[in-house]
């Protein structure tokens, strides 16, 4: 929790991944911070939260497509350094738009990889640029 307080909203920091729960995170830095991935939403495991099917009708709401979509997140971030910018907080996490060490957004990322969807309420909120 002490992580969490030393990065405040809108403050830059980065993150090296050590771990992550499903395709729109929580990611853990190693400095330990959990990050939400900022502007998506992915599915997430059933025994661990309730289906949001209802509120976003392109949400999947089975284990295997969450085990897919922590997969492939897995992929991109596990063991690398991403620079984020917090935007928010949610539930003990920070919201981050976060950059991959190629310089690609990674909520672009996890959505072009089919590992998340782009949740427009929180992609306009947070002012995330488009997709290229």
């Amino acid at each position: 929790m002490l992580a969490l307080l030393l990065v405040a909203a809108t403050s830059p920091f980065s993150c090296v991944v050590t771990r992550v729960h499903d395709g729109d995170g929580p990611l853990w830095c190693a400095n330990g911070v959990k990050v939400r991935i900022a502007g998506v939403q992915a599915p997430d495991f059933q025994n661990a939260e309730p289906c949001r099917r209802a509120t976003h009708p392109a949400y999947s709401c089975d284990d295997m497509a969450a085990a897919r979509s922590r997969g492939t997140v897995e992929k991109l971030v596990l063991g690398k350094r991403l620079s984020c910018l917090g935007v928010d907080r949610s539930y003990g996490r920070v919201v981050a738009r976060c950059t991959l060490p190629d310089g690609r957004s990674l909520s672009c990322a996890v959505v072009a990889a089919d590992a998340a969807v782009r949740w427009d309420r929180y992609w306009r909120q947070y002012r995330m640029n488009d997709c290229r």
